[in-house]
């Protein structure tokens, strides 16, 4: 039996136990209207850190939100718990990021047999990147070759704001006797991504035109460049997932666009092994900043915790590596 199958096969029994169990316990709640209606929270499920954070913002108090994917973690490799399959069965809405770093759900909600989903990265344009492909794995040819969508899309905030609005629909859609609630949140979160937006954009502006390149642990930040001025001239894993594997002669000729563009530094995520990237930058003779959140934000109460938070520390680290 293959991993996946034994995945699905796992999957199938979590969720036939929560069934019994909730058989079990009686009631005439399976009757009960959903959302706020009966006086209960909307049980929303957010498959990734990002999602969860943005979520926040627009439900507030008026969900009952479960994160799966938690802050520190690299979603690219994600599996979800126990505890996580049992909420997205039970879940009302379940809110997804649909490219790439939430796949593991096609097979959670086929066993689970809820269709409460709304993708929220829908309507953004996508960058796209080298995908990674897994040899012992049969995958469909991609349109684009050898390429990829880049999943970080939440990096640019004009690409946060969709998301933002794609929450609140689908939160008013099933919850509308709090739409308006949901449609302020969004309107006022909306602006202060706006307001980081102006921010970084002034930190940006204090490095050198000549000095605003990045080297990247892997290839995360072409949203948060495109936005911002920035240009990547190369990746220590040259993909959008963290999955793949850098190449002996793909870093030889990293090392040498480092020495060639004169790089200052490299950037790596803190939910990914910094190890080869500072051996590269110590090979370089560069600097090595290894705490950006790429893939995820920071620990829960902290101000990286929100989306606008993480994109001002980032550019921080960024000028402040780039300026020297």
């Amino acid at each position: 039996m293959s991993r996946r199958d034994l995945i699905r096969a796992g999957i199938a029994i979590l969720v036939f136990a929560g069934v019994a169990f909730a058989a079990g316990c009686g009631g005439d709640d399976d009757d009960a209207p959903s959302g706020s209606q009966d006086g209960d929270r909307l049980r929303v499920v957010a498959t990734t850190v990002q999602i969860e954070a943005l979520a926040r913002e627009v439900g507030g108090e008026l969900i009952d939100l479960h994160g799966v994917v938690p802050a520190g973690a690299d979603a690219h490799e994600f599996e979800p718990t126990a505890s996580d399959l049992a909420a997205i069965e039970d879940a009302q809405l379940i809110l997804r990021h649909g490219i790439e770093l939430d796949d593991w759900l096609d097979d959670t909600l086929s066993a689970a047999r809820n269709s409460a989903v709304s993708v929220v990265t829908s309507g953004i344009s996508l960058q796209r990147g080298e995908a990674q492909h897994h040899g012992d794995e049969e995958e469909e040819e991609d349109e684009h070759g050898d390429e990829a969508a880049d999943p970080h899309v939440w990096l640019d905030p004009d690409n946060a704001k969709v998301m933002v609005q794609n929450i609140a629909a689908a939160l008013v859609a099933a919850d509308p006797a709090n739409s308006a609630a949901y449609e302020a949140n969004s309107t006022a979160y909306q602006a202060r991504l706006d307001e980081t937006t102006a921010q970084v954009r002034a930190i940006i502006d204090e490095i050198p035109a000549a000095d605003r390149k990045l080297v990247t642990n892997h290839d995360a930040f072409g949203y948060f460049a495109r936005a911002f001025g920035l240009e990547v001239v190369g990746a220590v894993i040259p993909s959008v997932s963290t999955e793949a594997e850098p190449s002996a002669a793909g870093t030889a000729a990293l090392l040498d666009t480092i020495e060639r563009e004169g790089v200052k530094a490299i950037f790596a995520e803190s939910s990914v092994n910094p190890d080869l990237a500072r051996t590269l930058a110590a090979d370089a003779g560069i600097l090595i900043v290894d705490d950006l959140y790429g893939d995820s934000l920071g620990e829960p109460g902290s101000d990286e915790a929100t989306v606008h938070g993480m994109l001002l520390f980032n550019a921080r680290k960024i000028a402040d590596a780039l300026k020297q």
